[in-house]
């Protein structure tokens, strides 16, 4: 194997005709631009995915539990015991979600009002004021044109009746999700129910954290068996199923669309080789008559596409990682907030996704070696010494 390696090394390093040094460079930037396209396509959607992922959860609920038809939680505090028992849960909050519409200072938007219960309510103070402060997201304060300590109302809909309620902006808040930070208004428990006239704090939503995100599904699953069917039970991988399973096909597809580069690549590492084969016939007759085998010459010709496309898969992990890390230091992916949610998108290159890359590409470049190298094994050595 030594003796086939060293003149693989040889001939890979050896000065070519024209047409064969041409192919050859073209394997390998072929190579090396699909590998490293490879890389960026699959660390920018991997980047996106993780992006989502880690905001959704900074903002929404691990399980949520709600009723089929909407509405208040049926008998919540008994069902927020129970799930207190659930060695799972971290926490349980009960929370209000309404739709509302608000009047700004320009204009009037849809927005979302969401009152959560804490176990010591400090907000009591503000119940005899005949209005109340509220944290608004920071795209919907601009597009209402409202600033920290502007007023202005929340229209809500209780008994069929609409509600007018006065507020003043306390805060902004900016998640860095564009569907949360144009329509979310936090107000306190205290001031929503006395100012919406409700009779008392009535959840819509349990929002349910857990200490291992990843097992939330089967947590979710525990809980719907020991709460019944009239409970509608979410975890966070199924309230956002569309968006994970579009982000999947997309990198999917991208890995089939990109491999394509390498395939032909591939292709060229098949006539580079075919080409050198032709270039060699004298040497291979000689190594022939002096007692190399096709198992040497197999080994030999292999050995040299595999150089050839190690030195591509090289450059195009260099090259895909670099670029990746230039565009986390400079944030080249800008998009627009109100299309995609999120305003940059940072490169997460993944370790295991490389891995996977590199053997696809190495095994693309080995099965390119197959056929030249059957052609040098077959060569003939007396005919190919006549000739020359």
């Amino acid at each position: 194997m030594v003796f086939e390696l060293k003149l693989a090394w040889k001939y890979f390093r050896a000065r070519r005709k024209s047409l064969a040094r041409f192919t050859t460079i073209a394997a390998i930037s072929g190579i090396a631009a699909g590998v490293a396209s490879l890389i960026i396509a699959q660390a920018l959607a991997l980047g996106f995915e993780d992006e989502m992922r880690d905001k959704i959860l900074a903002n929404t609920a691990h399980i949520s539990i709600s009723m089929h038809a909407g509405g208040e939680v049926f008998n919540w505090q008994a069902l927020n015991t129970q799930l207190s028992e659930f060695q799972e849960i971290s926490k349980i909050s009960p929370v209000i979600v309404e739709n509302a519409v608000i009047s700004g200072t320009e204009t009037v938007n849809y927005a979302l009002v969401r009152t959560e219960r804490f176990e010591n309510n400090t907000e009591a103070k503000t119940a005899s004021r005949d209005h109340a402060e509220i944290t608004i997201g920071a795209e919907l304060a601009e597009k209402s044109g409202l600033k920290i300590g502007d007023e202005a109302e929340l229209t809500i809909s209780e008994s069929g009746k609409p509600v007018v309620i006065r507020v003043s902006v306390k805060d902004l808040v900016r998640s860095g999700l564009f569907e949360f930070d144009s329509t979310r208004v936090n107000i306190s428990e205290a001031d929503f129910v006395r100012l919406s006239g409700k009779p008392r704090f009535a959840p819509t939503i349990l929002e349910v954290s857990v200490k291992d995100i990843y097992a939330a599904e089967k947590t979710a699953d525990s809980i719907r068996n020991a709460i019944g069917e009239r409970y509608r039970v979410l975890d966070w991988r199924q309230a956002n199923e569309p968006l994970f399973a579009a982000l999947s096909l997309e990198r999917k597809v991208a890995f089939a669309i990109i491999s394509l580069i390498i395939f032909v690549a591939a292709l060229n590492i098949t006539t580079t080789l075919a080409l050198l084969v032709n270039e060699r016939r004298l040497d291979i007759a000689v190594m022939r008559s002096c007692g190399a085998g096709t198992k040497s010459l197999l080994l030999m010709f292999f050995a040299e596409g595999a150089l050839l496309g190690v030195s591509g898969i090289a450059i195009g992990v260099l090259t895909g990682i670099s670029v990746s890390a230039l565009g986390n230091s400079y944030k080249v992916i800008n998009l627009p907030k109100s299309v995609y949610s999120l305003s940059h998108i940072p490169f997460h290159v993944n370790l295991t996704s490389v891995f996977y890359v590199v053997s696809f590409a190495f095994l693309l470049c080995l099965a390119a070696t197959i056929f030249p190298a059957f052609k040098a094994a077959r060569v003939k050595p007396m005919e190919n010494l006549r000739t020359k």
